[in-house]
């Protein structure tokens, strides 16, 4: 008897294999909760600020283009990064009311794992649109922060401010990102 799952026509295989194929290859069909390849990422981006003495607000959204590309959305205060597949990236560009302390936080997936990356102290010129081009170029800082897949940082900048991130959730393709401003 041919093996079921190779056979292009099944209307000539006995229903009760066909049946006891099926349930062990439903059986070994669990629901996996890891990164699937199939459907695009999202990573919900939300923004804690526990000190009064500053408000940031973003003023800048980058994508990067590879695998399909990625797009920034929002709802209700939450920013959503939306990408075609694992290989992209996107970032958020930060400042004070009054211009200064300038940051932005880079995040994606790499390898079909996320990663996330703080960079402070940044003179205005450093936008989104030229720093992300830096995570995908030759070997550099940036490429290995994005290599290394790390899904929480913390710095504390030339202000004494700790700018941190983690992934409340940071398997499978909705991903939860924390940005936590002190």
């Amino acid at each position: 008897m041919p093996d079921p799952l190779l056979v292009a026509d099944a209307s000539c295989i006995p229903f009760s294999l066909l049946f006891r194929h099926h349930k062990q290859l439903h059986s070994a069909l669990q629901p996996l909760h890891y990164h699937t390849q199939a459907s695009k990422d999202h990573i919900q981006v939300r923004v804690y600020q526990n000190n009064t003495n500053a408000y940031f607000h973003i003023v800048e959204k980058g994508c990067w283009h590879y695998a399909k590309g990625a797009e920034w959305s929002e709802h209700n205060g939450i920013q959503t990064l939306t990408m075609g597949d694992s290989g992209t990236s996107g970032m958020l560009r930060f400042k004070t009311e009054q211009g200064k302390e300038a940051f932005f936080i880079a995040m994606g997936v790499h390898n079909y794992k996320p990663w996330v990356d703080i960079v402070t102290g940044l003179a205005d010129d450093v936008t989104c649109v030229k720093a992300l081009p830096e995570y995908y170029g030759n070997a550099s800082e940036r490429t290995r922060s994005r290599e290394s897949q790390r899904t929480e940082q913390s710095i504390l900048n030339i202000d004494r401010r700790t700018i941190a991130t983690n992934y409340k959730v940071s398997q499978g393709n909705d991903l939860e990102l924390d940005i936590i401003i002190n």
